[in-house]
């Protein structure tokens, strides 16, 4: 396309924008739902591991190693829940010795959840199973497609917070 003049590219790319919003965005949000589901189903599934980890709770301590403390409300937001929700998981954490409450400096009324060691053992325990079933499926994959899925996929989260709100 880098040869061709602008009005042929600009005819190019709304053909291409076309397929997208036509034909392919039904076969992209079927390949999607099927993802989600299986997703679900094998590596993310409602059932605790031996660790008492679920998929909120997974995700939960994924915030907190990543991003760091954080208040209940900004992880009700992150996740697209209600506070009372958030709370009742964060609380049943708590309770396991996964994270625990520490004051906010910038604000003495309100509280900061981080992740335990104990949390971080869980967490990493987890990850390391989920990282094998992963493993065996893309180690068959080159490493260029995995990184442009890993790229797409990024972007796409990106995109999804910033339309969603989150």
């Amino acid at each position: 396309m880098a040869d061709q003049p602008d009005g042929e590219q600009a005819q190019a790319e709304a053909l291409a924008r076309a397929q997208v919003q036509g034909q392919d965005l039904p076969a992209l949000e079927r390949e999607l739902s099927v993802l989600v589901r299986r997703s679900v189903l094998s590596l993310w599934s409602n059932k605790r591991d031996e660790n008492g980890v679920d998929r909120w709770t997974y995700a939960l301590l994924m915030r907190l190693a990543e991003e760091g403390p954080t208040r209940v409300g900004d992880v009700a937001r992150r996740f697209g829940i209600d506070k009372s929700t958030a709370s009742r998981h964060l609380g049943r954490m708590e309770e396991q010795g996964l994270v625990q409450g520490i004051p906010d400096e910038s604000d003495a009324r309100s509280v900061l959840l981080r992740i335990t060691p104990q949390g971080a053992e869980h967490l990493s325990a987890a990850r390391s199973r989920r990282l094998r079933i992963l493993r065996t499926i893309f180690d068959a994959w080159p490493e260029q497609d995995r990184t442009e899925l890993t790229r797409l996929l990024g972007r796409l989260n990106t995109e999804l917070d910033q339309a969603s709100g989150f």
